[in-house]
């Protein structure tokens, strides 16, 4: 009988370290639900990125970048976009140290976005390392974002595994650090050169319109 305090203290630890775990699994939840509905928020805003199809020629960028198109005007279905980062040799400036490769590939199935793919290659030449990781979403305006393929080939070897395989509990958040500390980063970068480069083709708009406009306005003078 007198143990019986004993067992019955353990048992409202045992009841109360459960409620804890529930309620931090609960809000690990709620967290990953508001980062998948940041990351959907932006591929809808970077669908926009279709409207750039319509372009024949794209007439600037911003520096570093580079842009090439699935498919041949006026069919196209969608389009990449290349940063580039290169650090030259302090030792030799004909040398290269160290570069980086970042790219989105953004498709469509007429209107819809229907693929996000980005692509990140390092090398370094010092060491003649190269690493490149390639990140999949096919179906990007489902509701599940953790349907994503991440594949990984370097130096040790290769690898690739879905994004759901990722840990994601109270003892390690893999799943959410991943979105949240590099994915969204990623995705809001180029949505920003993105819209750089929109800016830059209404700047600069299209040259034969310009000099069709050109031609109506002085037809005006008599």
């Amino acid at each position: 009988m007198e143990q019986l305090p004993k067992y019955r203290h353990l048992a409202l630890l045992s009841l109360f370290l459960l409620n804890v775990s529930l309620f931090a699994e609960t809000d690990i939840i709620e967290k990953e639900n508001r980062l998948d509905k940041e990351i959907l928020n932006l591929y809808r805003d970077i669908a926009k990125a279709r409207d750039l199809l319509s372009y024949e020629q794209l007439s600037s960028l911003p520096a570093n970048t580079t842009i090439t198109f699935i498919g041949t005007y006026p069919n196209r279905t969608g389009i990449r976009i290349r940063k580039f980062k290169v650090d030259p040799d302090p030792q030799n400036k004909n040398r290269i140290k160290h570069s980086e490769e970042k790219s989105i590939l953004l498709e469509f199935n007429g209107s819809v976005l229907s693929k996000v793919e980005i692509q990140i290659t390092t090398e370094d030449t010092e060491i003649e390392q190269k690493t490149k990781t390639k990140i999949t979403d096919s179906t990007p305006l489902d509701d599940s974002v953790n349907d994503m393929v991440i594949q990984f080939s370097g130096i040790d070897g290769s690898d690739s595994f879905p994004l759901s395989t990722l840990r994601n509990d109270s003892i390690k958040q893999e799943r959410n650090d991943f979105k949240k500390d590099f994915y969204i980063k990623f995705l809001l970068d180029f949505y920003s050169q993105l819209a750089s480069i929109s800016a830059l083709q209404k700047s600069s708009g299209n040259p034969n319109q310009k000099k069709m406009f050109k031609q109506l306005n002085q037809s005006l003078g008599y």
